[in-house]
């Protein structure tokens, strides 16, 4: 509640702790089964620790087993049932080995340039523009339900940033700009518009990253890091 009595609703929309993508050799992990690494289990300890005192009164992920790992971890001792939503999993490439081979790794780092082109895909995969609707869809169903005043909602990097474009009224070109760390929490207050049948949102917090709180060790975004991770196999 507002001083002038207006009745905000808060999500804390949260990505999951780290995870391996790749094998010791390089092959790829499928990647709806991958667990959280250690540095991610303390990443996602750090971020528990700063919000042990946040009332939450739901709790959404979207059924990955890096995302209910990550939000069992928020919410232990809460007493919340988790719930699943695949409207939020997580938007798919195509398979690697046919994309081509010679620089597979700057097309890893560079995932999500196409994202505000026509018929851009992710990776060969996933169209941009149908995975933010279906995104985009999810979170309106959550945004409608009455029964919650204060959400966690742990989803993905991809799904992090289709939200935010679309709780910043910006274009889906802007995907690429909004990074998305590992445990990184991103704040968005929902307020009632004017004519009371829909929400307006108030981004309070972007990307906020409990185990480095000032980025100093962040300095590779998200896909630099996966493509990386795969060179170094």
């Amino acid at each position: 509640m507002t001083g002038q009595g207006t009745v905000r609703r808060r999500v804390h929309l949260v990505r999951h702790g780290e995870v391996a993508y790749f094998d010791r050799s390089g092959r790829p992990h499928n990647p709806r089964d991958v667990p959280l690494t250690p540095a991610g289990l303390k990443q996602v300890e750090a971020l528990a620790r700063h919000l042990a005192t946040v009332p939450i009164d739901r709790a959404v992920c979207s059924g990955l087993p890096r995302t209910r790992e990550t939000a069992g971890i928020l919410i232990a001792g809460r007493g919340l049932r988790l719930e699943e939503d695949d409207g939020f999993r997580e938007i798919r490439g195509g398979r690697l080995r046919d994309l081509p081979a010679d620089g597979i790794e700057e097309r890893l780092a560079r995932a999500y340039a196409p994202c505000g082109e026509d018929g851009g895909r992710f990776l060969g995969g996933d169209l941009f523009a149908v995975f933010a609707e279906r995104v985009r869809a999810a979170f309106h169903r959550l945004a409608a339900a009455p029964d919650w005043r204060s959400l966690l909602l742990v989803a993905h990097d991809g799904v992090n940033r289709a939200i935010l474009c679309h709780a910043l009224g910006c274009g889906l070109g802007a995907m690429a700009a909004l990074e998305q760390d590992y445990a990184g929490l991103t704040i968005i207050d929902l307020e009632p518009d004017a004519s009371g049948g829909g929400w307006r949102p108030l981004v309070r917090t972007m990307n906020m990253t409990a185990y480095d709180a000032v980025k100093a060790d962040l300095h590779a975004t998200s896909m630099e890091r996966v493509a990386r991770s795969r060179r170094r196999t």
